[in-house]
């Protein structure tokens, strides 16, 4: 038994196909199949129900595998302990992100001060940024909500309003503040299904008494807020997603941008958060990226107060 054989079985545990696995780690499938039978021969017990073509890890393959992904955590840990000792000149931290649109002025902030290193961002939900996670294929992870975990310690960043977004000749346009139930009649625009902002707008809505009817649906931030300007809906949005325009009726702004109203009902807030694993070595330039985001929106919390 060694490391390579260990690594095939692995992935081919994770995908449940023999033939993806092959494409995934570039060698035949007759090649990975002698090579997960003889790692079957020498353990003494077969690691999957194979039905025809089909593949499914039985109860001898999970036992395996929990141990096997133990060893190259442990690993992976190893290497993240010798990179610490060259420091931050050549750190590299991986971020998971429920959210885009907070990130670039962090990023940016953070990169000024410490150059050198690379920060490696992949983007999901928040269910997604926590497989990673606990996978340990990312160091930190900022979602909303946060993470509750036992394994994963989560810190909150912001608290922040959700706002409503109408057309500037919306009928709600000139209310200083509105409760979600009065456009509970309205078509809502948002986010594909794939995105946090979804749910959450689904469950504010059902605490306000009604269904949204989600006619349209899209992964662009901007795209929204121009569909809500153009008078196709009305939209929930984190207060993080604009700045206040002025709306005055001598601003041209006031035609480029939809009103935002503030939302009076108490369930209207949304907390984002950062977290990582508990137990899991982190280096160097993970510490340093997890130290300064906490220090970055305790700024961007007093600035608001």
């Amino acid at each position: 038994m060694d490391l390579l054989q260990l690594r095939y079985f692995q992935v081919v545990a994770r995908l449940e196909h023999m033939t993806r696995a092959s494409e995934e780690l570039h060698i035949s499938q007759p090649s990975l199949s002698k090579m997960i039978s003889r790692l079957e021969k020498h353990l003494g017990v077969p690691l999957f129900d194979r039905h025809g073509k089909q593949i499914r890890l039985n109860r001898f393959g999970r036992a395996f595998l929990k141990r096997v992904e133990r060893v190259f955590a442990e690993l992976e840990e190893g290497q993240h302990e010798l990179a610490d000792l060259t420091g931050l000149e050549r750190g590299q931290v991986y971020l998971a992100a429920a959210t885009g649109r907070l990130l670039p002025d962090l990023l940016s902030s953070f990169l000024k001060r410490h150059p050198h290193v690379n920060v490696k961002l992949l983007q999901g939900t928040t269910q997604e940024c926590q497989n990673l996670l606990e996978r340990g294929e990312v160091d930190l992870a900022i979602t909303h909500p946060l993470i509750q975990e036992d394994r994963i310690q989560s810190v909150s960043l912001l608290t922040e309003n959700m706002f409503l977004a109408v057309p500037p000749d919306h009928r709600l346009a000139t209310k200083g503040k509105v409760s979600l139930s009065e456009v509970a009649g309205e078509t809502f625009i948002g986010l594909t299904k794939t995105y946090e902002l979804t749910e959450t707008t689904t469950n504010m809505c059902r605490q306000a008494g009604f269904s949204p009817n989600m006619a349209f649906e899209c992964n662009d931030a901007e795209v929204i807020l121009r569909m809500v300007n153009n008078g196709l809906g009305v939209a929930l949005i984190p207060e993080h997603w604009w700045t206040y325009p002025d709306q005055s009726a001598e601003s041209p702004e006031r035609r480029e941008t939809p009103v935002y109203l503030p939302i009076v009902d108490h369930y209207s807030k949304r907390v984002v958060g950062l977290s990582w694993v508990k137990a899991r070595y982190l280096t160097m330039a993970a510490r340093e990226l997890r130290d300064f985001t906490i220090r970055y929106f305790e700024e961007i919390n007093k600035d608001s107060m």
